[in-house]
């Protein structure tokens, strides 16, 4: 007979979901939960449990479902623009692509292990170094900037990095470098 977990570990299993979905750092995991919980008029471990729900693959119930859609797309849209790093040094690819690896695999991992404290906080930490050497403060950006830097090094363009531009996809290229 298998035990019930307690309430506030339901709740961190849930941020750990969130944080693998979104991504996020736990900080915005936990202001996600609770941004859905007060939006969908639920409780926490309610919302924590349907939350849990879509990390196995399903789909929460309305109000649910949608008030933890709309709390992921504002945590993933908040404050900036995805455009280049802006940054007078950028980071080694190298790194960052390493980097990113490890960061998807923890994601894969936290989605199958929410229950797992280690998990949660490694992909805690990889999500902070992204969003520190891709200088952002929101890592759905941190992430999405790196891509960015690693699709221009993996087509052979020297990134330089910019002002924010409202097209992200245009990338300067440095004098001598190959198109």
């Amino acid at each position: 007979m298998s035990e019930t977990p307690p309430r506030h570990a339901i709740a961190e299993q849930a941020v750990t979901v969130l944080m693998a979905v979104v991504p996020c750092g736990a900080e915005t995991a936990r202001q996600i939960l609770g941004d859905t919980a007060r939006a969908a008029g639920a409780g926490l471990h309610e919302t924590a449990r349907a939350v849990l729900v879509l990390g196995r693959g399903g789909e929460p119930a309305p109000p649910l479902g949608r008030a933890l859609a709309d709390a992921m797309d504002e945590a993933r849209s908040a404050a900036e623009p995805v455009t280049p790093p802006y940054t007078r040094l950028l980071p080694d690819p190298r790194t960052i692509g390493e980097l990113l690896k490890r960061h998807r695999g923890l994601r894969r991992r936290a989605l199958a292990a929410p229950e797992e404290p280690a998990v949660r906080d490694e992909l805690d930490d990889a999500t902070y170094t992204l969003c520190i050497l891709m200088g952002r403060r929101n890592a759905h950006r941190a992430l999405r900037s790196a891509e960015l830097l690693l699709g221009a090094e993996w087509l052979g363009t020297t990134v330089i990095a910019t002002a924010p531009s409202p097209q992200p996809q245009q990338v300067r290229r440095a004098r001598g470098s190959s198109p």
